[in-house]
């Protein structure tokens, strides 16, 4: 969930690097970005459905896996 967190700040909501590191800083933030309500309404913009096939699957953590990584070069 943080790291849905962190992307929105850097795509979305237009901070810099910096910006969104002196965010996440913010104990108060970081709690409520984290919070089992935050948790439940991003599980609820991305349902599983339960016909994918593998192949999707895969593609799809690879994909997520990619941008992580993409997040984490940023972020250094």
């Amino acid at each position: 969930m943080l790291i849905r967190k962190i992307r929105e700040l850097l795509y979305f909501e237009g901070f810099t690097i910096q910006g969104a590191k002196a965010k996440l800083s913010d104990r108060k933030f970081v709690k409520d970005a984290t919070s089992e309500e935050a948790i439940q309404k991003a599980q609820a913009e991305l349902p599983l459905n339960t016909n994918t096939s593998a192949t999707i699957v895969t593609e799809n953590l690879s994909n997520f896996k990619s941008q992580l990584h993409d997040i984490l070069k940023i972020l250094k």
